[in-house]
């Protein structure tokens, strides 16, 4: 849920962190919660606030050259309330606060850069492995927005787990957080780790928002499952159709194989009996005909293989965490067509394995 603070009645920052701190106190002593912290942008939200990054050690690029991180600030526990694992340090507590006391001056290698350190930050994985490979990134330092704003810098104390913040299909910003206390802006998004259904927390939390201060009202209230079904709604629309396009042509095919083989087979009656006459069994008969649509199958398939290796990539975009020439996949299919298309020739073999060779025999 979301909760935005009216600037004229929060606008010193202490009320902005009172009232946070106030709130997730009372949320987190609610029978049925087990963690609860804030976040200017959730996963999957949409959420792009980008700043420029400054790396003390390396060189200071000008406007526009200068990478674009995510910017998140967050209250201590986001990061449990979202399973989100802290791979080295820590993550925010009590300590990091407004009155935080000063980060000693460290030495840069390619370029130093003097000013105070007034804050900490924590770090996701991707930019911690491309700034700093094969060190320890807890105690560099970074620092936000252009070179002539030249804001404080902030020392790092965690590196965590990426974060999809636009969506599933998109390319991630690197990404760093900062301590709601050091930025206490006016508006967060509250996330809660239910026990239970996350719906019975909704007026519990609405009753301790409300004794806070009745004017404030919750927005954008919806379970985690809710944000991410609407941020892959448009590539799951586009697999559906697909599939039905796909359930469709499956049996389309279903019925043309099975009219093919039957329309073979009678075709094939005259000879079918004199085989049989001659003593061919049951089981020779179905081999015939089974063998023939296993022959017709394999070249279909084998065709359609080909076909769809080349076409792949136009489906790239509604893939996720699968490549367009997945070996499973394409396997899988192919099984799967060659069993129908045996079936559909299984029941024509059959009714040509009972014919009467006399009949046939007779057969115009």
């Amino acid at each position: 849920m979301y909760i935005a603070l009216p600037g004229a009645k929060y606008r010193a920052p202490e009320k902005r962190i009172a009232f946070f701190g106030q709130l997730l106190d009372r949320v987190r002593a609610i029978p049925g919660v087990q963690s609860a912290g804030t976040n200017t942008g959730l996963p999957l939200a949409g959420n792009n606030w980008g700043r420029s990054l400054t790396v003390e050690g390396f060189p200071v690029l000008p406007v526009g050259q200068a990478p674009a991180i995510n910017h998140c600030v967050i209250s201590p526990g986001y990061f449990t309330t979202m399973g989100i694992p802290i791979l080295k340090g820590r993550d925010f507590d009590e300590r990091d606060t407004s009155n935080a006391p000063k980060v000693p001056q460290l030495a840069g290698r390619d370029q130093v850069i003097s000013g105070p350190s007034t804050g900490v930050t924590i770090v996701d994985e991707r930019l911690a492995r491309e700034y700093w490979p094969d060190e320890d990134p807890i105690g560099k330092r970074i620092r936000f927005g252009p070179p002539e704003d030249n804001e404080p810098w902030h020392t790092i104390v965690g590196v965590v787990g990426e974060v999809k913040h636009q969506r599933l299909d998109a390319s991630t910003r690197k990404s760093v957080y900062l301590p709601f206390a050091q930025m206490p802006i006016g508006g967060s998004s509250l996330a809660i780790r239910a026990s239970g259904r996350p719906q019975d927390l909704i007026a519990a939390v609405r009753a301790q928002v409300r004794e806070l201060d009745p004017d404030l009202p919750l927005t954008r209230v919806m379970p985690m499952t809710e944000v991410v079904a609407r941020s892959v709604w448009q590539p799951r629309l586009y697999t559906a159709l697909f599939g039905v396009f796909a359930a469709v042509a499956l049996i389309l095919a279903t019925v043309g194989i099975y009219g093919v083989m039957s329309y073979a087979v009678t075709q094939r009656t005259r000879e079918i009996g004199l085989r049989m006459a001659l003593g061919a069994q049951k089981q020779d008969v179905l081999k015939l005909v089974v063998g023939h649509g296993v022959v017709i199958t394999a070249i279909g398939v084998g065709v359609g293989l080909v076909a769809a290796v080349a076409l792949t990539r136009l489906m790239s975009s509604l893939l996720f965490a699968v490549s367009t020439t997945d070996p499973i996949t394409f396997a899988a299919v192919s099984m799967l067509l060659a069993g129908v298309a045996l079936a559909a020739c299984f029941v024509p073999a059959r009714r040509a394995a009972k014919v009467d060779p006399m009949v046939a025999l007779r057969y115009e």
